[in-house]
């Protein structure tokens, strides 16, 4: 299924529909926030840096990029927004995302504007490290979907299980 798309921009316009409903938001902090790294995933063949974000405590961000480590700070603002803003020697670096889906292993945020016609992906996806030891967009892709490929099972299968039992017991009076 991941192999059909070209890049992971797409491949997400069309999965995040369909997985939305599971998202938490960004209201639920301890989803995102603390001591653990979140990974970012390219699907940039290009990219080979390792570049985590810390959402710690307190609003303070860290942004490491091969071990090399910047500050900032970060805040949530109306509608599912995450204002973050890296500080870099002098400048300061401030981008606005859109929540799109969060769970305890990936969080996918929008950047708004066209991001296309600059040459950039839409997306930042983040992934919790110990879950994504391999950055290739494609292995991370079917992990989300297949993580949810289960979820959907798993209701599918208690369904299953509820109405034979029920079909059973009121069979039986």
């Amino acid at each position: 299924m991941v192999d059909d798309y070209a890049n992971m921009d797409d491949f997400l316009d069309d999965i995040l529909p369909t997985i939305k409903h599971w998202s938490e938001d960004l209201s639920e902090r301890e989803y995102y926030t603390g001591d653990f790294p979140w990974r970012e995933v390219r699907d940039d063949e290009e990219f080979v840096a390792s570049v985590l974000y810390f959402f710690k405590d307190e609003n303070e961000f860290l942004y490491s990029i091969n071990g090399n480590v910047q500050t900032g700070h970060w805040r949530t603002l109306q509608s599912n927004k995450i204002l973050i803003e890296k500080s870099m020697l002098q400048h300061k670096d401030s981008e606005l995302y859109n929540l799109e889906f969060m769970n305890g292993d990936f969080m996918i945020m929008e950047k708004p504007g066209d991001q296309r016609s600059l040459g950039k992906s839409r997306y930042l996806v983040l992934a919790r490290e110990h879950k994504v030891k391999i950055t290739d967009w494609r292995s991370v892709m079917s992990q989300l979907s297949d993580d949810h490929k289960k979820g959907l099972g798993t209701i599918l299968t208690a369904v299953i299980l509820i109405a034979i039992v029920l079909i059973l017991y009121f069979s039986w009076r």
